[in-house]
């Protein structure tokens, strides 16, 4: 059997060169050392820029183009396999692609015959892509002529367009291990942080863990999991123009603000030195304005939106009421959003809206959120023209009001130009026990997990404060539990202080499952709370709440 080795490193980021492996070697370099244990390998071809310093490996090969599309890709790959067995195609920052999985896909894909072949259930980065030599030239023809980027799921997203016409195998992990979303590329801050935890918990002397140490080594060690923080919801104007009946944030703030004036806005440069912290700290982050509060009331609202958009590390995400908006201010949002460089990590746009309506009837409107829903409905309608792909409109579901959430539904579909792909219909949630409870059905995983907001979110409240979570709604008024101060601590010490509550999550999630012992962070004892009807009690507000499983970014 031949079989050649395709990496593309076409537009690696620079922690995939960075040495932070055993004997100094960084994920390029373990990328191209593990192809070559593949079975039946003969040679690599390196699809990619200048890689300039770099001293390549006997047998193999680099193509370079300034610019790579998705067809380019396709292209390459069909000129190279031709004379091949079959191609193993993978990214070049993999370290840990896994030379026995990768064996047993081989062994199925050469059996049956098949076109395309992929690893499901594991986490991304142990296993290349597998094709046939006509395989990659067929996709190139259905791409046609897009000017498509190459992302990590390239190949697999042509197939899709015409996947009956495909052979195609699957190698299946015994225990599906994707709902912790985890990807061992060296492509940002936080994963490559992640792969130097992997390495660390791997068995081997070689700090390179293979597929089958996955599951235990997540099992065993959650906390390595909570690497840096990705999604920034920061509060940017105190007042809001609404008193949501699904929202605990009027009765803490007082009543609705008909004006602006006189209130309370988060200062630009406070603003664009915060977002400097954070490039820094996390390299990469979501931001999310307003936490509280409604944005369009700021008086300097495009000064925040430009100073994000200038930053190609983070992508911008605006929650509003969509009242307060002039049109000139969302027409500015769009040619800046068109004007932003292209995200250097984030698959993100630069600048996504979401507008919470919660129905489609004017008079149920008031009922939930008060006056301003022709507004709303108006400047909805204003930003899926302007952003027909990054803008969405929003509804809680919640018990009894299934027939309103249909009708909403109904109506924007016809009315959004990608149809649902423009709704979001969102979970209730009662702020832990805060507001009445109104779920309409419990969607809670079997097994409670532990907490996606603790482990990705840091919440930046408008005096700077950092609660630990959204729903720590003390914090509004000086207490619960808090990180820190934004503008008073480094995001180091901040992020650090959130430690200790997510090794609570990991313990309480370990002895719900019925483990032993925990080994988690030294120090962290199991103690608070006691087991119950419904499962071990978590620490504070936590054993109420049921958002520990919804996933931001």
């Amino acid at each position: 059997m031949r079989v050649l080795a395709v990496l593309y490193g076409g537009n690696l980021r620079p922690e995939a060169f960075q040495g932070v492996f055993p004997g100094g070697k960084s994920a390029f370099d373990l990328a191209l050392e593990r192809v070559r244990l593949f079975p039946g390998w003969q040679k690599t071809v390196i699809l990619g820029g200048d890689f300039p310093g770099l001293e390549f490996p006997p047998h193999t090969e680099l193509v370079q183009r300034p610019r790579w599309t998705r067809r380019d890709l396709l292209e390459a790959v069909s000129r190279l396999s031709q004379g091949w067995d079959l191609s193993c195609f993978a990214w070049a920052d993999c370290p840990f692609l896994d030379p026995e999985l990768t064996g047993a896909m081989m062994v199925r894909h050469l059996r049956y015959g098949a076109e395309y072949s992929y690893a499901d259930g594991w986490p991304y980065g142990f296993a290349p892509e597998l094709l046939a030599p006509g395989t990659a030239g067929i996709l190139a023809k259905i791409e046609g002529d897009g000017e498509h980027p190459v992302e990590r799921d390239s190949i697999f997203a042509v197939i899709q367009k015409d996947i009956n016409s495909f052979d195609i195998e699957t190698e299946i992990s015994a225990v599906d291990l994707r709902s912790h979303r985890l990807a061992l590329c060296a492509d940002s801050k936080r994963n490559l942080l992640l792969l130097t935890r992997f390495s660390a918990a791997a068995g081997t002397g070689e700090g390179i863990p293979g597929a089958g140490e996955a599951e235990g080594i997540i099992g065993e060690r959650p906390e390595i999991l909570r690497t840096l923080p990705n999604f920034y919801p920061i509060q940017a104007a105190r007042p809001c123009p609404q008193s949501c009946a699904f929202c605990p944030y009027p009765a803490l703030a007082g009543p609705p603000a008909a004006s602006a004036a006189g209130e309370e806005f988060l200062d630009p440069g406070k603003f664009e030195a915060l977002l400097d912290r954070i490039t820094a700290f996390s390299g990469d982050a979501v931001i999310d304005l307003s936490l509280w509060g409604e944005l369009a009331l700021h008086p300097r609202r495009m000064e925040l939106i430009r100073a994000v958009l200038e930053r190609p590390q983070l992508a911008l995400v605006i929650e509003t009421s969509g009242i307060g908006w002039k049109d000139s201010d969302l027409e500015e949002a769009a040619a800046l959003a068109a004007g932003a460089r292209p995200a250097l990590r984030n698959p993100l746009p630069p600048l996504s809206w979401i507008v919470s309506l919660d129905t489609a009837d004017g008079g149920r409107y008031r009922e939930i959120r008060g006056p301003g829903f022709a507004e709303a409905s108006g400047c909805a309608r204003k930003l899926l023209a302007l952003f027909p792909a990054d803008a969405y409109v929003q509804a809680v579901r919640t018990s009894g009001a299934e027939d309103d959430i249909e009708k909403f539904y109904r109506s924007w579909k016809e009315a959004a130009p990608g149809g649902n792909s423009n709704i979001i219909i969102q979970k209730y949630d009662d702020f832990c026990g805060v507001l009445e409870k109104k779920q309409a059905s419990d969607i809670a995983p079997i097994e409670r997990q532990c907490c996606w907001h603790i482990m990705r979110d840091l919440p930046v409240l408008l005096d700077g404060t950092v609660p630990l979570c959204r729903e720590e709604l003390s914090a509004l008024s000086g207490g619960g539990r808090v990180l820190g101060n934004i503008y008073q601590d480094s995001l180091e010490t901040i992020w650090s202080a959130g430690e200790k509550y997510y090794a609570e999550h990991c313990v309480w999630q370990a002895k719900a499952a019925g483990k032993t012992r925990f080994a988690g962070q030294p120090g962290i004892e199991e103690q608070g709370g006691s087991d119950g009807a419904e499962g071990p009690a978590y620490p504070g507000i936590c054993a109420k709440c049921d958002e520990y499983y919804t996933y931001n970014f």
